[in-house]
């Protein structure tokens, strides 16, 4: 862009700033109705008005990042033939957020780490996924937050709990035994950062249960190596499962269904650990998670229960099923990434 096509005159200035505004507004509309392709246009549109803006103001700046993360996320709605394009999107966005005064408006903070987390997202979906460079991008943005003094303190909790949630998977993906030890540090930053909101607020309800979910996935690891803390292991292990499943009960009594997959895997997981380590307890699991009382007819009924409840039954009819001392591995379809 020349310096003779940028806007100097206030009133010009104002004016493009509004109209990149209805821009944005309409291309967020149309991504939010799943048209993606068509938001871009419009994105685009903002883009080209907010780069003639004096980006030194950082109001400006802060903008034309918006602009630039808008393009990206389309992108990656896209798929992942337009993963480069998003990850040059949200580098454009960070060049600009970074210099921003982050003490002295929080929306600058929230938006550069959002930003740091979401790039981190599209590399670890690369194939092959650059596992380094995402797990880097989400220690930046953990480290933006926790300096992010002006946001509000509930906000700045979710959306480091958020972070950590996903750094916590990235690292349990990898599976060795330094990844998982970092996993479980990260997934425990996030449940302690989710476990009070997490009953009022269904959002902090999915970061917990998520985060629940890879401690489960650790703890099947650890349990099918015979570790010497088995008992504790095991203890966990089934703390989890129980404390999972009963959120998750308790949002299907308020009519919040979207939880339900993750419910299926802390139900097959659960069940595999007590039918192995703890079998005297397991029919009290079991008729506690399957009564509709304690939860809906609607979601003791629902495809992913039931599905969980007929893989529990053929667990049960095989041979070392319920027993202590032919112990399967707790992996696979006991416990999906995810």
């Amino acid at each position: 862009m020349t310096p003779s096509a940028r806007i100097l005159d206030p009133q010009q200035i104002k004016a493009a700033d509004a109209q990149a505004s209805l821009f944005m507004q309409e291309g967020i509309r149309l991504a939010q109705s799943g048209n993606d392709a068509d938001a871009l246009r419009y994105f685009d549109r903002a883009l080209e008005l907010r780069r003639r803006l004096p980006s030194e103001e950082p109001m400006h700046a802060y903008g034309l990042a918006a602009c630039w993360l808008n393009r990206a996320e389309a992108f990656t709605r896209l798929g992942v033939a337009h993963h480069g394009l998003a990850l040059r999107a949200y580098d454009e966005a960070l060049a600009l957020l970074r210099p921003l005064p982050l003490a002295a408006d929080a929306r600058f903070s929230k938006r550069l780490a959002i930003a740091y987390q979401n790039r981190a997202l599209v590399l670890a979906a690369q194939n092959p996924p650059a596992w380094e460079d995402a797990i880097a991008a989400l220690v930046e943005a953990i480290a933006v937050l926790d300096r992010a003094d002006a946001m509000e303190a509930s906000e700045r909790a979710y959306l480091l709990a958020v972070v950590w949630m996903n750094l916590a998977n990235l690292r349990a993906s990898e599976d060795t035994p330094a990844s998982d030890a970092a996993a479980l540090e990260a997934a425990r930053q996030a449940l302690a950062l989710a476990k009070t909101p997490e009953h009022e607020n269904a959002a902090a309800a999915e970061v917990g249960l998520k985060a629940r979910h890879v401690l489960c996935r650790i703890a099947a690891r650890r349990l099918s190596e015979e570790s010497k803390t088995v008992s504790e292991n095991v203890h966990d292990a089934t703390d989890l499962a129980d404390e999972g499943l009963s959120l998750v009960r308790e949002w299907e009594r308020r009519g919040v269904d979207r939880f339900r997959n993750l419910a299926s895997d802390l139900l097959r997981f659960g069940a595999r650990v007590y039918a192995c380590y703890q079998p005297h307890f397991l029919q009290e699991f079991l008729s506690e998670q399957l009564d509709p009382r304690e939860s809906t007819h609607f979601y003791v009924q629902s495809r992913e229960v039931q599905d969980a409840a007929r893989d529990i039954l053929l667990l049960l009819a095989s041979p070392s099923g319920a027993t202590s001392k032919g112990r399967r591995p707790l992996t696979g379809a006991a416990l999906r990434s995810g």
